[in-house]
């Protein structure tokens, strides 16, 4: 070997050297990979011939803080990575990627690099273990027409009820799901759960069960479904920051960070999350701390509740109080609202007060009688509270009508969707008596036609206010007829109007605005929609992802989105009014950027499933780019004993410059 040729060799083995082991300083020479002393870097190959791997996570964990603690990064084109802003800890870090076989954890230091070596999956059925849910279940043959139960116009329209009935609670499609090979395994879980049951008996039960085994017992013969694809471009400068809390048992629904109207508002400061079924607590994170506490939600008067029940072991007791918190958001204030039980439900517990705050949009006591009887005559399980951060006590709020969501307008009003569309003026509750002005403070908004003597529903799933004119509208999830629509209030007018949803749209679930005045909602027949109020005009896309087995253009993907929200404020840094749909079903957010009307997919690839609902945005410091802002997401599914951690997390989600940013 010639002089020259010996130091070429040289040369190279010491930089794959550098490559592999810790560097002093965190620095690499000849490299662009700037490693300080809060992050770990490096590079991920193929086991078999060295071959960089990219677009794949590397997801760096430690049990070193007081709750289990990850950071989740993407590798950029040549199988580089930073992991960055890391708390003092012991590390592990481990590669997951669409064709790989998850590799094993490798020990790590803060400031040092590591060379990580992943294998290819052995076989395409290996390899499809970590493919999303509604890859899966693109696998489904769907009945043909003919074999629809009665009330099925079209394919479409059940496969949306099919989207709508089953991912409501989980994802259709996850491992859970596709391990059940005989009509009786069906049977006995519809049977175990009366809202499952409900849902399959509208699909036509049989039918069902004989579509989910077919569909189940073709996975088990090793049929699987199309590859995803790894990410991409700006997909691969995603940075998740993850916390877990809550326990086996929690359903989160929401987080909050900040106040919607302002995300500037309580910078690095904590985290709340409303568990439902968990002992009923707002879970709270502080992320500069890396703490986890859980707050049990309080009745607002002991007497007559018993305060110990939780929401599920005892929600039969007539005089239990449930501690179920629901849709946190914060205030200007420091205040944590939520949807919650203030009083057990039952009619005869209907506050006195009820039927003085119907508001209508005509002035006839004949309407106003038919409205009384039937807001008095309905059972409300769930009111209005908050969690004062600043005293740290619980308040209630008791209201004529049921709640679910809340949203807040301009004004300091609280729209809630329910069994009406309901409204509170907070400006008017007085914390230390709430009893004595919570009546004045509200509205039930209803509708009578007088025709038929019959209540016009105002009921809906989501709300939003606009931040052009203060109109208040709200999706309706029905997969086809009349009430396949959104609709609208303008308080000023006290005037109504129903936006019927054209086809291909179905399901109608989230719903938000972008600063234009531009309503955005997410429909369950697979696609993002879009409705213009000046002109009535609809626009749909279809959500990233597979369709069904032999579907054509009339239907969208497979994906079900829960949610939908729009960054207003820039938060997340990809720009002002970006809209973001929860890929409930696919373990992702699908982000849609309006001005160029194309999606980027970021995927949660640990631990899955993961199934989000809302979100919230808050910025940080506006000065500190990427690092100063981000989004807050966590799972939202009921048991999340189905997800590998066997609990839920929290998770902050940023987009950083590229792959390698720091």
């Amino acid at each position: 070997m010639s002089h020259r040729m010996r130091a070429i060799f040289w040369a190279m083995l010491a930089i794959g050297w550098a490559i592999s082991l810790p560097v002093a300083n965190g620095q690499q020479a000849a490299s662009k990979l700037q490693v300080d002393k809060t992050s770990i870097g490096g590079a991920v190959v193929n086991a078999s011939g060295g071959k960089p791997e990219a677009g794949v996570w590397v997801i760096a964990e430690t049990k070193s803080l007081s709750v289990p603690f990850r950071k989740i990064v993407v590798t950029d084109d040549q199988g580089r990575f930073l992991v960055p802003d890391l708390p003092d800890g012991a590390y592990k870090l481990w590669v997951r990627g669409y064709g790989l076989k998850d590799s094993e954890p490798v020990d790590a230091k803060i400031g040092g690099q590591v060379k990580l070596e992943v294998a290819s999956a052995a076989s395409p059925k290996e390899a499809a273990k970590i493919y999303p849910a509604s890859y899966w279940t693109s696998m489904i043959h769907p009945p043909a027409l003919d074999q629809l139960p009665k009330g099925y116009a079209t394919q479409e329209q059940w496969l949306a009820a099919l989207r709508g009935g089953c991912n409501q609670c989980h994802q259709i499609g996850m491992t859970a799901t596709r391990k059940y090979t005989t009509t009786d395994d069906f049977d006995g879980i519809f049977q175990r759960n009366a809202a499952m049951g409900a849902a399959a008996n509208r699909l036509g039960k049989e039918l069902l069960e004989k579509t989910l085994v077919d569909w189940n017992l073709r996975i088990k013969a090793g049929e699987v479904p199309p590859a995803p694809p790894r990410p991409t471009g700006i997909e691969r400068n995603f940075v998740v920051t993850q916390w877990d809390w809550g326990t086996g048992e929690s359903f989160f629904h929401d987080v909050t960070a900040t106040d919607k109207r302002n995300p500037t508002l309580y910078p690095y400061g904590k985290v709340y999350g409303a568990d439902r079924t968990g002992g009923g607590r707002l879970w709270v994170l502080d992320p500069v701390k890396n703490t986890i506490e859980g707050l049990q939600v309080q009745p607002r008067n002991a007497k007559g509740y018993n305060a110990k029940v939780d929401y599920y072991h005892d929600r039969e007791t007539p005089d239990a109080w449930m501690a179920s918190p629901h849709n946190p958001m914060l205030d200007e204030q420091g205040r944590v609202w939520m949807t919650e039980p203030v009083r057990p439900p039952g009619v005869e517990n209907n506050p006195k007060w009820s039927a003085s705050t119907i508001a209508m949009d005509i002035n006839d006591p004949a309407a106003l009688d038919v409205a009384s009887k039937a807001l008095l005559s309905r059972s409300h399980g769930m009111q209005l509270g908050y969690y004062d951060t600043k005293t740290n006590k619980f308040v209630g709020v008791d209201t004529s009508y049921n709640t679910h969501h809340l949203q807040f307008d301009w004004q300091g009003r609280i729209w809630t969707d329910g069994d009406v569309l309901g409204e509170l003026d907070t400006t008017k509750i007085d914390p230390a008596n709430p009893e004595a002005t919570e009546a004045a403070a509200q509205h039930a908004w209803m509708r009578v036609d007088m025709d038929t003597k019959k209540v016009v529903p105002t009921n809906g799933y989501a709300t939003a206010v606009s931040p052009v004119d203060g109109t208040v509208w709200l999706s309706v999830p029905v997969v086809d007829g009349p009430q396949n629509k959104l609709y609208m209030l303008d308080p000023k007018t006290s005037k109504f109007k129903d936006y019927p949803l054209p086809l291909p749209g179905r399901l109608s679930h989230g719903i938000d605005f972008s600063t234009d005045g531009t309503v955005w909602f997410s429909a369950g027949s697979g696609h993002l929609g879009r409705l213009d109020p000046k002109t009535g005009k609809f626009t749909y896309w279809d959500l990233p992802g597979p369709k069904f087995t032999g579907t054509g253009d009339e239907t969208g993907s497979t994906e079900y989105p829960y949610f939908l929200w729009v960054d207003q404020f820039n938060t997340f840094g990809l720009g002002k009014d970006t809209v973001i749909v929860t890929g409930t079903t696919s373990d992702s957010m699908l982000i849609f950027d309006p001005k160029k009307e194309a999606f980027t997919v970021f995927r949660m690839p640990y631990p899955i499933p993961f199934y989000t609902r809302g979100l919230d945005g808050r910025i940080d410091d506006e000065k500190a780019g990427w690092k100063g802002r981000g989004i807050w997401a966590t799972y939202s599914s009921y048991l999340p004993k189905f997800t590998e951690t066997r609990i839920g997390s929290v998770n902050h989600i940023q987009v950083r410059p590229n792959p390698l940013a720091n």
